[in-house]
């Protein structure tokens, strides 16, 4: 009995540490997986199945900023689907960008680094790839606005969200403190994907 009085508490505690860094992992796996799907119907605007219009009441807050954009709706409410309410993407931060091209999206325009600091310095010869191309200056990274793009457009998804702990003691060990929840931990966690629109794509604009 006093055996099992010292080890039972550890085991415990182990035993919810591992079952919270399951959820935990499950949650992140689930969310890359429908981002992923996501993305591809943001890519071609087609869907593996039958899409219909969207019901509001289903597509998650971020993604209904336009009700009028049936596109960007049905990626949300793909999103949802493959999450499996492990996910509150209610309260998920999203974020879309668009770039014309790969580069511009991660270094900027390629350059010559003579002098071997990592950034571009003026007299350093670069390639002039930007929209509109030829307009004299080096352009770094930079995005060319916001939504999830029109035809041929390099489109960046992000996703944070912050992952509460069921267990307040295992999340004073893991996580940190929620600034908005007093005696609950929280975990931050981020997904992005980085896709290019086919050239077909209707575009950004596209209404049901």
């Amino acid at each position: 009995m006093i055996e099992f009085g010292l080890v039972f508490p550890m085991m415990l505690l182990i035993t919810m540490g591992i079952m919270e860094i399951s959820l935990y992992m499950a949650g992140l796996s689930t969310l890359e997986g429908g981002l992923r799907e996501a993305s591809r119907y943001g890519i071609t605007s087609q869907s593996p199945t039958a899409a219909t219009k969207p019901d509001l009441s289903k597509v998650p807050v971020p993604f209904k900023t336009d009700p009028n954009d049936y596109r960007t709706q049905q990626i949300g409410l793909i999103l949802r689907q493959h999450t499996l309410n492990l996910i509150n993407l209610d309260t998920a931060t999203v974020s879309t960008k668009t770039y014309d091209n790969f580069m511009l999206a991660k270094d900027g325009e390629p350059f010559t680094d003579n002098n071997g600091n990592g950034i571009w310095d003026p007299g350093e010869s670069w390639q002039d790839i930007a929209c509109p191309v030829g307009n004299g200056v080096w352009d770094g990274p930079k995005s060319t606005g916001n939504g999830v793009g029109a035809a041929g457009a390099i489109v960046v998804y992000t996703i944070t969200y912050n992952w509460r702990f069921f267990t307040p003691l295992i999340g004073k060990i893991l996580g940190k403190p929620d600034p908005n929840n007093v005696g609950a931990y929280i975990l931050p966690l981020s997904v992005t994907m980085v896709v290019k629109n086919e050239p077909t794509l209707s575009g950004s604009t596209f209404k049901c």
